[in-house]
């Protein structure tokens, strides 16, 4: 039987090579993070460019003859998947980092909270998209009820469920950062502010998406340029440990 001879504390994950360390890193976090905010931003922009609610059925018909409609809207589908692997990806560096250091209840609820975001935006998306897709893929153009029908969906995921479920992985994350001094304070207290004001907020207006995006990049940047804190810090590997003197 082979013994593990890796003293305690030390992730597994990081013990063998200095790559996979960076890759589980507050940097990697961060940068994660940053490419979540960009690619979110990008492709909700993107995909939101089509015929809003009420648009007049002629105007519906000329957006979805241009066959560049169907492209545009499967160029966005992927930008939105590279956005949300961020997002897991920057999900997942911040509970590896923080280990037994996480209080249990706000590392469930950031975790439940950001699978169930990421799976909203990936919903929505795909209802912005089915219109334009089906011009792309069936050579069909929809019909403009069809179309109004798919946007309203979307317009509902965006602006009612979305943006509420995405305050529980605000107020998760203030409760994290408060018990491990991982973001400044007055982050934590914009944090939630922000969350109230996103989770009181009962218009359909799907652009207030967009304050969880820029939320996640001003939570990247500080990580980025913030020294992490103690508790939020791995054990360093065997192998970067300093020689007994």
């Amino acid at each position: 039987m082979q013994i593990d001879e890796r003293p305690p504390g030390v992730d597994p994950l990081v013990a063998s090579r200095r790559l996979r360390r960076r890759l589980v890193s507050v940097q990697a976090a961060a940068i994660a993070g940053i490419v979540c905010a960009v690619a979110w931003s990008l492709s909700i922009g993107g995909l939101l460019t089509t015929p809003e609610l009420g648009a007049d059925p002629a105007d519906i018909v000329e957006h979805y003859a241009d066959p560049s409609s169907g492209t545009s809207a499967l160029v966005w589908l992927q930008v939105m998947v590279v956005g949300t692997i961020a997002f897991l990806w920057f999900v997942g560096v911040v509970r590896g980092r923080l280990g037994d250091n996480e209080p249990k209840l706000f590392g469930t609820v950031f975790f439940g909270a950001s699978i169930l975001v990421a799976a909203l935006l990936f919903v929505a998306a795909a209802l912005l998209a089915a219109p334009g897709v089906l011009v792309a893929v069936g050579d069909t153009a929809p019909s403009p009820d069809a179309t109004q029908l798919t946007r309203a969906g979307a317009d509902i995921v965006m602006s009612v469920f979305a943006p509420r479920i995405a305050t529980l992985v605000m107020f998760a994350t203030a409760g994290l950062a408060r018990a491990t001094g991982a973001l400044p304070r007055w982050l934590i207290v914009l944090t939630y502010v922000v969350g109230v004001v996103e989770f009181v907020n009962v218009t359909i207006t799907p652009p207030t998406i967009y304050i969880v995006t820029a939320w996640i990049a001003l939570v990247s940047i500080v990580l980025l340029v913030r020294p992490p804190s103690h508790g939020f810090e791995l054990a360093a590997p065997v192998s970067d440990a300093p020689p007994p003197s």
